[in-house]
């Protein structure tokens, strides 16, 4: 690599910076901090496809109904104020497009009208938003008119699509035992536990690989469930080998989970099944924080009809789940400053549980030394099994106890 041109310093009386160590140290400085830059400004132009933007379309006319050309509109997200402004059409249409989900307010304006404004527009992902403006004419009335749409549901005409989505207040409210941002799905209409998975049974956590599946875990409105789309933020979050999610964000970092249920367009591609995306949350001008502390314990939770058939307690629980989130704008101090502009969002959270499973089974009360197998726990409801024939009768014995399947998880979620 050439050395770069940079400019020459003093220091005392004759030091200058050469083509040197010093100088090599300095480039690798300055290549540290442009790499992580040019990840996140790719990663923030390529976090969502199209169709999981906003898109806000109207007329603008005046009172007698006539269209009005030329005339300004400027839709500003509340969080950040990033504004785009587009131009009326010569028949007064606008449209403003690849707007990020989110409550907006938007603003008309035309010389020689009052301007008018419409604020607490809230709109999720994948929404076309018809929103007519009537101007009326300056001198008349007050120089600005504002209208709240906060009480007004927006209704999408333009979609055939079937589907639903929880938005950020039900994530924050709603209880979510597993802390997984899927589980939010089954609160949706049409959303079933897919008959054949095997979601809850035990794993052998010591091993490099899973055990496979052969269904997914979720049935959207009767669909196989191998054969759904999951996304984050409309990009590609499918384990083929499992048909199910590759990555789990954290629940803290996620901004809304909607679902599709019907066969939808091409532009969704992949699935014949449903499509579940995961939109993940973003900083704002001010700095946000929280941290939390999620706690489980056996003790608090009442037995299963299972096992008190079988006579058993409560089998071992205990889960701690601390983390914390921090958002904000991307500030370097007289360098760079992201206000209005570049923003931040970053989720962590440890999760130590400490789980117990229950293996319910028959084994031969008479062992095989050639396939040795664990005795039988109780001969209490012993019986004979026909394995194919009468002479092969095996008396059988159930064999019950509990497995200890601990689990360790770092779960990040961040944006910029």
């Amino acid at each position: 690599m050439r050395c770069l041109n940079f400019p020459t310093y003093r220091f005392g009386s004759d030091s200058r910076w050469s083509c040197s160590r010093e100088r090599r140290r300095a480039q690798r400085g300055i290549f540290r901090f442009i790499l992580p830059s040019l990840v996140l400004l790719v990663s923030q132009l390529c976090s969502a496809q199209d169709l999981d933007t906003v898109t806000i379309a109207g007329h603008v006319t005046d009172q007698n109904g006539a269209v009005i050309p030329g005339a300004s509109v400027t839709a500003t997200l509340v969080k950040t104020k990033v504004w785009r402004t587009v131009v009326a059409d010569g028949d007064g249409r606008y449209k403003i497009i690849q707007l990020e989900p989110g409550a907006y307010s938007i603003k008309v304006s035309f010389a020689g009208f009052a301007a008018e404004e419409k604020t607490d527009l809230t709109a999720i992902a994948g929404q076309n938003v018809q929103l007519d403006f009537t101007l009326k004419p300056a001198g008349v009335t007050v120089e600005t008119v504002v209208v709240s749409m906060a009480e007004a549901p927006q209704v999408d005409t333009t979609r055939t699509i079937v589907g639903g989505t929880v938005a950020t207040r039900e994530i924050e409210s709603l209880p979510v035992n597993s802390r997984s941002p899927l589980d939010l799905i089954f609160t949706l209409g049409g959303v079933a536990e897919e008959p054949l998975s095997n979601r809850d049974l035990a794993e052998d956590r010591t091993s490099s690989r899973s055990t496979p599946e052969e269904a997914g875990i979720f049935s959207l409105s009767g669909g196989t469930a191998y054969s759904n789309n999951i996304t984050i933020d409309g990009l590609d979050n499918n384990d083929d080998r499992a048909a199910r999610e590759r990555f789990t964000p954290s629940i803290e970092a996620i901004d809304e989970v909607q679902i599709i249920r019907n066969q939808f367009a091409a532009e969704y591609g992949r699935a014949s099944g449903g499509r579940v995306n995961l939109r993940t949350r973003g900083g704002s001008n001010k700095f946000r924080g929280r941290a939390y502390f999620f706690f489980r314990d056996e003790s608090l939770n009442a037995n299963t009809w299972k096992n008190n058939s079988l006579g058993l307690k409560r089998l071992p629980l205990h889960d701690d789940d601390p983390g914390f989130t921090l958002s904000g704008p991307i500030r370097i101090p007289k360098i760079y400053n992201g206000h209005d502009r570049t923003f931040f969002f970053t989720a962590y959270e440890y999760d130590t549980l400490l789980d117990s499973t229950l293996i319910n089974t028959l084994v031969p009360v008479q062992q095989n030394p050639l396939f040795p197998l664990p005795e039988p726990t109780t001969l209490t409801g012993q019986r004979l099994e026909n394995a194919s024939a009468p002479a092969l009768n095996t008396l059988i014995s159930p064999f019950i106890t509990g497995v200890s399947t601990p689990q360790k998880n770092h779960v990040p979620g961040a944006s910029a």
